[in-house]
């Protein structure tokens, strides 16, 4: 009769454990759902934005292969990106005046974009004084449209070509300013 108890509680205990472990495994199975801090509040994949002003046009459209937006800064991250910028204010409103491309870019709350890797700035406008402005990093604010850089920098422009190690300008208003190790090259036309 002693053994048929011990049986019995030795079944009982070996349930009893089971039983405890299967809780054990829900709650940590559990606890990988909730997001951590680090964490991105939504991921998402070919995702495009429209910003209108407030008078209603179009300020830019932006399109990236992936797009991470963190709420613990406000941050967001892009694989990708490309954004299209509006000239609202000058004579060719609500058409595009600007592409900007990069590997990566982070946009932060005070709306500075931080593009990095194969960056281009390409004017979309023929009469346009710069056409293309290329370098691996670069620093943009959507409200201005002031752009720097700290790396070495290529512009092409009508009839000319320069380099420069610094950059500050204004894609709007198509002014861009070279520092260190300047060259510039002109092309003549004799027509």
């Amino acid at each position: 009769m002693n053994i048929r108890w011990n049986i019995i509680l030795g079944l009982i205990v070996l349930v009893l454990l089971g039983w405890f472990y299967s809780l054990n495994q829900s709650n940590h199975d559990l606890s990988e759902l909730i997001k951590k801090d680090e964490s991105p509040e939504y991921v998402g994949q070919k995702m495009e934005t429209i910003l209108y002003s407030p008078t209603g046009k179009k300020q830019y459209v932006g399109r990236a292969e992936t797009v991470s937006h963190y709420d613990n800064d406000g941050h967001t991250e892009f694989t990708k990106p490309i954004l299209y910028l509006y000239d609202i204010e000058g004579k060719n409103a609500e058409q595009q005046s600007w592409m900007l491309s990069a590997d990566t870019a982070v946009l932060t709350k005070d709306r500075m974009l931080y593009l990095e890797g194969n960056v281009v700035a390409k004017s979309l406008l023929p009469d346009s004084r710069l056409q293309r402005v290329e370098t691996e990093k670069a620093q943009f604010n959507l409200t201005t449209h002031d752009i720097s850089s700290d790396t070495m920098v290529k512009i092409n422009g009508q009839n000319f070509i320069t380099t420069g190690q610094k950059l500050t300008g204004n894609l709007q208003q198509q002014i861009a300013t070279l520092k260190e190790q300047v060259k510039t090259y002109y092309e003549v036309n004799n027509q």
